[in-house]
């Protein structure tokens, strides 16, 4: 899911005002212990400089990775299967315990049935998958890209329920 501009801007200022308050306190509190006597106005100055360098290395450090292609951009398509993923959590409920709670395979055999029918088209809501593990009311093909999206989030949710699963036993 991608970030506002403004909140972009919130996150950074944020982490520049902090970065800053960690930096005075640092050189207030250390500085002393290490026999280094400056003034307040002193160890401002000093954080103000140091929070410059912060920022002209990190955006130097980011100019430089995405030069070397280090962080790869999610395609839309990407995007929109993460996006509904967070939709099924955030808007439906579906909690990491309710899909704890699905046989192992249900949640992807019902990804499956969503890519199936994306590849399929002139299908109507009837021609419900003989593999679908749930009640016909949850069966709800919305066309193909649509399907495609669904049946990606429901791959990545039963995915991470296997990693938190594996975790749990070892």
């Amino acid at each position: 899911m991608k970030q506002s501009k403004v909140m972009s801007l919130v996150e950074s200022v944020i982490n520049i005002v902090v970065g800053f308050g960690i930096s005075l306190a640092a050189q207030i509190y250390f500085l002393p212990l290490l026999g280094v006597q400056i003034s307040l106005q002193q160890n401002i100055t000093f954080a103000l400089i140091m929070t410059v360098v912060s920022i002209a290395r990190s955006f130097a450090l980011r100019r430089v990775f995405e030069a070397l292609h280090i962080r790869r951009p999610l395609s839309p398509f990407m995007q929109a299967v993460i996006a509904e993923r967070f939709r099924q959590i955030e808007g439906e409920g579906w909690s990491t315990e309710h899909d704890d709670a699905h046989a192992p395979g249900e949640l992807a055999r019902a990804g499956g049935c969503y890519a199936d029918r994306a590849g399929l088209p002139g299908r109507s809501l009837s021609d419900i998958p003989s593999r679908w593990p749930w009640s016909r009311d949850w069966w709800k093909p919305a066309g193909f890209r649509r399907d495609l999206v669904r049946a990606g989030a429901l791959i990545i949710a039963e995915g991470e329920k296997f990693d938190r699963n594996r975790r749990a036993r070892a």
